[in-house]
């Protein structure tokens, strides 16, 4: 008999995907106060990790010895539609993507995020936890030919994700005990859905503490530092729910704190509102028509970041780099061709504004960068052109 497809991941199991801005990067504020990105998600939290495992080898040796991992480094990346606008009219940013396109007074990025992202499935959950995730806006795109919104698209570089599974008690006190009998100072806050019940418990090593609180459900655990040795929760009947690895499993570098407790904070509620459309706005080009037809357009902004290992830690520092802006549209027009080229060659700087439903793009001196082949082929009606600007700057009104 052969195994069935299991549906292990699948893009109908239930996600809650949700973030809140960080005051310091990788530290999750206390009392967190979540936000959807958009009541409508293209995916959950896609995450890939490198721990930058090396092989050693000694003179002579043509085996290899040991395996070590080095510094972390992680991406995660999620996709949805754009239901707010970037900032609000304060200037302030208020999609999550506002965060990568905004930047302080000092040039840094506005906020870095932690984002959470829980799954369901057959009476267990799984937890991704993302901290100190610093972002990109690596595409919104407009596309007349469809009635969908807008899809941001938002990639991170994140110091710090781990992956949890949790097994669900069943109204019950649980027991809490470590790996390690080194592990006798922190605490390991365990909350239900919604916060509550709450409980905190101090480690007393591998010596199993119980709860005075029955729980029948787990949705955060969170430790206050990080333990030589895994963290175990069990049931009444010392079934394993769910499992914090220590430094110990991990070559000695950083330890899982868990997901993040809520606290007097709260869950994110639906947002309402509309959503953003790509068929009725409008772009122009030094305040007129950028071409007779715009097909679509899209932009991108990368923020440089730069990361590098430390010692004492196997989270890497993140560094802001500089802010490479593109846009790019797909357009046509009985003379584009000729005018394009032209802008192209004469390096031609222009504003372009993208009047959008919650407020306006200004792409500020833009050059037309790379232009988009023109060759007409045998029975084709129109030609496109598919161009790329670089402005120098991007603002944001809000309407």
């Amino acid at each position: 008999m052969t195994n069935q497809a299991t549906q292990a991941d699948t893009g109908f199991r239930n996600h809650r995907v949700e973030f809140v801005r960080e005051d310091d990067p990788g530290v999750t504020p206390d009392n967190p106060e979540y936000e959807l990105f958009s009541d409508t998600l293209e995916t959950a939290l896609v995450w890939s990790a490198d721990a930058q495992v090396e092989a050693q080898r000694g003179l002579g040796d043509y085996k290899i010895q040991n395996h070590s991992t080095g510094a972390e480094d992680h991406q995660v990346s999620v996709d949805y539609h754009l239901q707010r606008f970037f900032v609000d009219d304060s200037g302030s940013p208020l999609d999550p993507a506002g965060d990568a396109l905004v930047r302080d007074a000092e040039g840094g990025v506005r906020s870095t995020h932690t984002v959470v992202d829980r799954a369901d499935f057959d009476g267990a959950r799984t937890y991704v936890v993302a901290r100190g995730a610093y972002p990109n806006l690596s595409d919104l795109s407009g596309d007349p030919s469809t009635a969908l919104p807008m899809v941001a698209s938002l990639e991170y570089e994140a110091k710090r994700v781990r992956m949890f599974r949790v097994e669900q008690p069943a109204g019950e006190t649980l027991t809490v005990r470590s790996t390690s009998e080194s592990d006798t100072s922190q605490t390991l806050t365990i909350e239900g859905d919604g916060g509550a019940p709450s409980e905190e418990v101090m480690l007393d090593g591998t010596t199993g503490v119980s709860t005075t609180e029955s729980f029948d459900s787990i949705d955060a655990f969170e430790l206050n530092s990080e333990t030589d040795g895994a963290v175990v929760v069990e049931d009444g009947s010392g079934s394993e729910l769910v499992r914090l690895r220590g430094t110990d499993n991990y070559d000695g570098a950083i330890g899982d704190l868990g997901v993040p407790a809520l606290g007097d904070g709260s869950h994110a509620d639906p947002i309402g509102s509309d959503y953003e459309h790509f068929l009725d706005d409008y772009i122009s080009q030094d305040g007129g028509d950028m071409a007779a037809e715009v097909r679509s357009a899209s932009f991108s902004v990368d923020n440089g970041y730069e990361k590098s290992a430390v010692m004492g830690t196997a989270e890497q520092a993140i560094h802001v780099g500089a802010q490479e802006l593109e846009f790019t549209a797909s357009v046509a027009g009985n003379f584009a061709h000729h005018e394009n080229l032209t802008d192209h060659l004469e390096g031609n700087e222009f504003d372009l504004v993208w009047e959008m439903d919650g407020g306006t793009v200004t792409f500020t001196s833009a050059v037309l960068s790379d232009t988009g082949d023109v060759g007409p082929e045998a029975g084709e009606v129109i030609s496109t052109m598919d161009n790329t600007f670089q402005p120098k700057s991007v603002d944001f009104t809000a309407n």
